[in-house]
């Protein structure tokens, strides 16, 4: 910090890349349109009982056609980069195979549209919506899908390759334990040893993805995003410390000791051998989910503190009620140390030293509502402030931290949550599709313009 910064600002370096991310099946909506084939979120989104009020993904926020009104809100607000998805049986409808040409030439356009406007797109690979026609063949639980994503990856390379400048192979491959070890999230399946060996076999397809990208003619760098929610325990127990451990090493740990030292902990796999749950490796995976990284992204929230008295292993289920404090009003709590804490694990305890990126931050607000065409919500700017203001001091005191995207751009489809959720900036009408930008919106063009965020 200069000495001409006031104590109360933080400011950011040039090249600082201030974004917002959005995935496919939470704002394309056309879920059957031009070809696009079905994927395992539109099967259980449309089986009753599994997504609030029944309500299916089919239209989310209908950005499959409100696109270029998208990219002009995104213009307004400033944004250097916009994070997104790609979906897969868009591109692909039967998984592998035969090419869906208007799904290429949508995201072609929607790539066009943002680097017109000055806009750098990063893309995801795979965020969660599998094509139901690879789960009908097992899914991620299929060691076959390495392969099957490596092929996706390769088309995707060489359509666009040319123009996006950053890939992310997976977002949060927790999400497969959600979905495959326990039943929440699509394809619904609880299992846990199924969950494990999908876990397991997403990183190989990362890294075969990544070993595509090495081999084709595509610009740019790549790497894969990570949920790091930190475990605290509640007291210096020994119960509560070997508690917060497992739950990291279930959470995040798996991925990281995959990434960079080639397979789980001893520890973890000590624990899913006595548990029967281990998934199978061979001697090859060493290689294939160590394939090099460009940077590293972390999904970055909150913490989660943990009492072995007083344990929920579905601790977002009881939120505002596990231990912890400074709740928000949708029971989160409010801990922007949790990016240090994150930013510090993986460089102390793995030696990253590769650039990072915030790829997700925000919080989902139940009182987002169009009142006289505003949006106030003042706790969404003080939560995002806070959390700027981390990742700038970390910056500031040597991190290579070289962006923060705020999740989300729009008030959009938030999976088994379907339409409950409110994370944007944006504010949509869901019975209309109208957007309206919130007060946070316009604060975050603020803080964009001028490289500096108010502490609060």
């Amino acid at each position: 910090m200069s000495e001409a910064t006031p104590a109360s600002e933080v400011r950011f370096p040039a090249g600082f890349v201030f974004g917002a991310a959005t995935s496919a099946y939470q704002i394309e909506g056309a879920w059957n349109e031009a070809g696009k084939g079905r994927s395992i979120w539109d099967t259980f989104s449309q089986t009753p009982g599994n997504v609030w009020n029944d309500i299916p993904g089919d239209v989310a926020v209908d950005h499959y056609h409100r696109w270029a009104e998208d990219i002009a809100l995104m213009k307004e607000i400033g944004l250097d980069s916009y994070r997104f998805s790609l979906s897969w049986s868009r591109l692909l409808p039967d998984g592998t195979g035969r090419v869906n040409e208007a799904g290429v030439e949508f995201y072609s356009r929607l790539i066009d549209g943002l680097l017109e406007a000055g806009i750098s797109p990063s893309i995801t690979l795979y965020h969660w919506d599998l094509p139901q026609a690879l789960q009908d063949k097992g899914g991620w639980a299929n060691r076959d899908i390495v392969d099957w994503f490596a092929e996706y990856a390769a088309l995707v390379f060489e359509r666009f390759g040319d123009r996006v400048p950053r890939w992310v192979t997976i977002n949060e491959p927790i999400a497969l334990w959600v979905g495959y070890g326990l039943g929440i999230f699509a394809p619904g399946i609880a299992d846990e040893r199924v969950g494990k060996q999908a876990m397991h076999n997403a990183m190989l397809a990362h890294g075969r993805a990544v070993e595509a990208f090495r081999e084709s003619s595509a610009i740019g760098e790549i790497g894969i995003v990570l949920d790091i929610w930190a475990r605290h325990p509640a007291t210096d127990s020994q119960a509560d410390r070997d508690l917060a451990l497992r739950d990291e090493d279930d959470g995040f740990r798996f991925f990281l000791d995959e990434l960079f030292t080639g397979r789980p902990s001893g520890r973890i796999v000590e624990r899913l051998t006595a548990s029967g749950i281990m998934p199978e490796l061979l001697p090859v995976d060493e290689r294939i989910v160590q394939a090099p990284i460009d940077f590293l992204g972390l999904n970055v929230y909150s913490r989660v503190v943990v009492s072995a008295e007083d344990y929920n292993p579905r601790w977002w289920e009881a939120a505002g009620s596990h231990p912890g404090g400074n709740y928000l009003t949708n029971g989160m709590e409010f801990y922007p140390r949790a990016l240090t804490d994150a930013v510090t694990m993986v460089k102390e305890d793995y030696g990253v030293t590769l650039p990072l990126f915030i790829t997700e931050n925000g919080i989902s607000l139940p009182g987002d509502e169009v009142v006289d065409g505003a949006v106030h919500d003042p706790e969404r700017i003080e939560y995002l402030a806070g959390f700027l203001a981390e990742a700038g001091r970390a910056v500031a005191a040597g991190a290579d931290i070289r962006g923060f995207y705020v999740w989300s751009l729009l008030d959009n489809y938030e999976w088994s949550a379907s339409l409950s959720e409110r994370y944007g900036l944006v504010h949509v009408d869901h019975s209309t599709q109208a957007r309206t930008m919130k007060d946070s919106a316009r604060w975050y063009a603020d803080v964009i313009r001028n490289r500096r965020v108010a502490e609060r």
